[in-house]
């Protein structure tokens, strides 16, 4: 059996009864409790990054050896067979906070030590050092949402929510005061947005610069094609920005798909969605291709940046908010 996953504060936060068994000596701790009781009575919330309905969705096969399900299986839920077999198993599909795919291309660098056996797989060094090294296991910026909404971080601390990501998707979404966003890698990305108010959308690689606070984006854009895609709240597609910090490019001016590659966006609303730019206006071209159906985006040395699917009819215009760095059209 793996433990890797437990997560002692979490569990003691879902099973609080289990604290006094604790202090009275009957166990030496959560995880002697799980082990002992726990994981044959069902209890299933033993870390963030794990949910026994997802798991059990993305591995149907298993229903009739869990007891949930089959009174006389032999696994007593999808935790139980998780911890016996499934992590070791390679099965990474456990939890809405977590997605293989994503994590691998935002931390490149694990795959030799995958390939050599260090570790079984990304989810295997999310649990272990990724998640306390604030990595981002999905494509929502969890660590901005946190810093910008820090009402609900003693929420997430105690247990109430399992992430702010989790916070954003149940009620964060449907306040107009709260705003979200969704980011890309280093490579290839199809970002969408998710929400109903207020969405910010990025294809690159981003994280936040500690030291300063600041958000610090890590990759360019130049060869990568990313696929960015509006839901129906209010989105910003962001192809340019001015960070503090800059941590992988040459200048603070995030001027993103300069050189080969470029966004495509998707979904986009006048009226309602907006996209963001590094500069000034004069230093890009829209005009519509494909016979008239996209509207393409261009600097002014005629680099293509993006692509608005659908928008070849589209009068863009300045909006409000915009400032000598950076503006917004829509």
């Amino acid at each position: 059996m793996n433990y890797d996953i437990f997560d002692e504060q979490y569990y003691l936060s879902q099973y609080p009864w289990v604290k006094p068994a604790i202090d009275a000596g009957i166990v030496k701790s959560g995880l002697e409790h799980f082990e002992k009781f726990g994981q044959a009575a069902g209890l299933t919330k033993v870390s963030r990054y794990f949910d026994e309905a997802t798991y059990l969705a993305n591995n149907p096969e298993l229903a009739p050896f869990v007891r949930t399900v089959n009174p006389n299986a032999p696994f007593a839920t999808g935790l139980d067979h998780f911890i016996q077999f499934g992590y070791e198993e390679g099965r990474t599909r456990v939890s809405p906070e977590y997605d293989e795919t994503f994590y691998l291309a935002n931390n490149r660098y694990l795959l030799p030590f995958i390939q050599n056996g260090t570790f079984k797989d990304g989810y295997q060094h999310f649990v272990k050092f990724g998640a306390k090294e604030r990595r981002f296991g999905t494509s929502f910026f969890e660590t901005e949402y946190l810093k910008k909404n820090p009402d609900i971080v003693p929420f997430v601390n105690s247990g109430t929510f399992t992430t702010g990501r989790e916070h954003y998707m149940k009620f964060g979404q449907f306040e107009p005061s709260r705003s979200a966003t969704f980011v890309g890698t280093s490579g290839n990305d199809i970002v969408p947005g998710i929400g109903t108010e207020n969405v910010e959308i990025i294809g690159v690689k981003v994280s936040v610069e500690y030291a300063y606070g600041a958000r610090s984006y890590d990759s360019g854009g130049s060869n990568e094609f990313d696929t960015l895609i509006g839901g129906i709240g209010r989105d910003k597609f962001v192809l340019g920005d001015y960070q503090l910090f800059a941590r992988n490019l040459p200048s603070p001016l995030a001027e993103l798909y300069i050189g080969p590659g470029f966004a495509t966006i998707q979904n986009f609303t006048k009226g309602q969605d907006s996209i963001q730019f590094f500069g000034s206006l004069a230093h890009y071209i829209l005009f519509p291709i494909n016979n008239n159906r996209d509207l393409a985006i261009q600097t002014e040395r005629f680099d293509t940046v993006a692509v608005i699917e659908g928008g070849g009819n589209l009068s863009l215009n300045l909006l409000p908010g915009s400032s000598p760095t950076k503006f917004l059209l829509g």
